[in-house]
């Protein structure tokens, strides 16, 4: 029994000697399964009960030699992944593609202050509406019934 579960915990760190993950996603499987809080180390750390007592100082060193080397081989493949990414980083940049436009300008004052002042009025209850911003002779006199002897010919002037 106890030569079986020593032959277990060395065939363990054969396999974490052996581990080569080349994305993230691989790397976060690794640690989850020889460093995370459910790893397959623990239960071989429960095993040491069943070990006569001459051995338990020779398994749990090896229990704990195959955690070191887990945690080692992690950091090891961490720093690769992030040196192989530092190096891939500059490489899909192109330096010939135009920049990107920066937006310049804001609204003006005044058009700021209509809005806000329409939105007042909305919320009370006009509706607001839009019409011609200059008047023709017709809006300004002849609807309004003004007779042109009342008026001084400079006022009667014609917009085209």
């Amino acid at each position: 029994m106890s030569q079986e579960v020593f032959a277990k915990v060395k065939d363990l760190i054969k396999d974490i000697e052996n581990a080569r993950p080349k994305v993230a996603e691989e790397l976060e499987a690794f640690r989850i399964k020889y460093l995370g809080s459910k790893n397959i180390l623990k239960p071989l750390m429960g095993e040491i009960r069943n070990i006569p007592n001459e051995l338990k100082k020779e398994y749990g060193q090896l229990v704990n030699e195959a955690k070191t080397i887990a945690e080692g081989k992690f950091q090891e493949l961490q720093e690769q992944l992030e040196a192989a990414k530092d190096q891939n980083d500059g490489a899909g940049i192109d330096l010939t593609a135009p920049g990107v436009p920066t937006e310049l300008g804001s609204r003006h004052p005044i058009a700021i202050t209509m809005n806000k002042i329409i939105q007042i009025f909305e919320r009370i209850g006009f509706v607001v509406a839009d019409d011609r911003e200059i008047e023709d002779d017709w809006h300004n006199f002849t609807a309004m019934n003004t007779p042109e002897t009342t008026l001084p010919e400079t006022c009667r002037t014609h917009i085209i």
